[in-house]
């Protein structure tokens, strides 16, 4: 409380703290300006839930009886929207991977390639073995939330890609292991430097926007949307579970879901 407000006595006690001062502490001299600048509102909005948090576990050790900050207004944060690529940007990053013989661009511009026409996500990339994949039957098998098994769609450019990649894996003499994407020291690529490959290749493409690769995964959302303007078969694509929508989730055929993805 000291901390927040700034103002008030250090020996103030639980008791002594009523709603009028609460008010008086979020008040906009109290709390809009600290020692590092302007309080934002997502600093302003912790510290209105902490105060909240703890005025409610105090009421319930008995330490007071009645819930001073039980009329704290928390106002709706503006959301944020996700980062992706525009459609010019993506074709910009595939033309720089493009072209590039190197076994390390080549496994690059594979797993871009997943990211962006799956959707799946960074940990369910870098969990991909081996066995995960059939090129034949166009699909790959993820884990996702929850250790759930997935089946994910493969269109063509990923595939042809793949089946690349695996033959170029394959020539350099690289171990049979159990990773589908490997590093240059043959073992399986982590998350941490997934995200960092994606980084370089963005700089390379002069595309300046800070994205992570769970922005491959708001682009393929983004896009899909804009080719089908069907939320259902993005949520379907995406694998989302929400049990607030689940009600109007319909059973989509696998043949319209693959067909969609065919037009990104």
């Amino acid at each position: 409380m000291v901390r927040v407000a700034g103002e008030l006595d250090p020996g103030i006690v639980c008791r002594e703290v009523t709603a009028g001062l609460l008010d008086q502490v979020f008040s906009v001299d109290a709390v809009t300006e600290s020692e590092r600048g302007p309080c934002s509102a997502a600093s302003l909005h912790r510290m209105k839930a902490a105060v909240r948090a703890f005025f409610a576990w105090a009421v319930e050790a008995g330490v007071v009886d009645d819930n001073p900050a039980r009329s704290i207004r928390m106002h709706r944060l503006p959301r944020k929207l996700p980062v992706f690529l525009t459609a010019a940007e993506k074709k910009r990053l595939l033309k720089e991977l493009k072209g590039r013989t190197e076994f390390s661009a080549l496994r690059d511009r594979a797993m871009i390639e997943v990211l962006l026409s799956t959707g799946i996500r960074l940990g369910e990339l870098a969990a991909l073995d081996m066995d995960d994949i059939d090129l034949d039957a166009k699909h790959l098998r993820v884990r996702a939330k929850g250790n759930v098994p997935q089946v994910k769609f493969i269109k063509t450019d990923p595939r042809t890609l793949l089946r690349r990649y695996l033959a170029e894996r394959r020539r350099h003499g690289r171990p049979e292991m159990e990773a589908l994407f490997l590093s240059n020291r043959d073992g399986r690529l982590c998350q941490r430097q997934i995200a960092n490959r994606l980084a370089h290749w963005l700089r390379k493409a002069g595309i300046e926007k800070e994205l992570t690769p769970h922005g491959l995964r708001h682009t393929f959302a983004t896009h899909l949307y804009g080719a089908t303007n069907d939320l259902l078969v993005v949520q379907r694509a995406l694998g989302h579970r929400d049990v607030s929508t689940t009600q109007i989730y319909t059973h989509l055929v696998d043949g319209q879901l693959e067909e969609a993805l065919e037009r990104l």
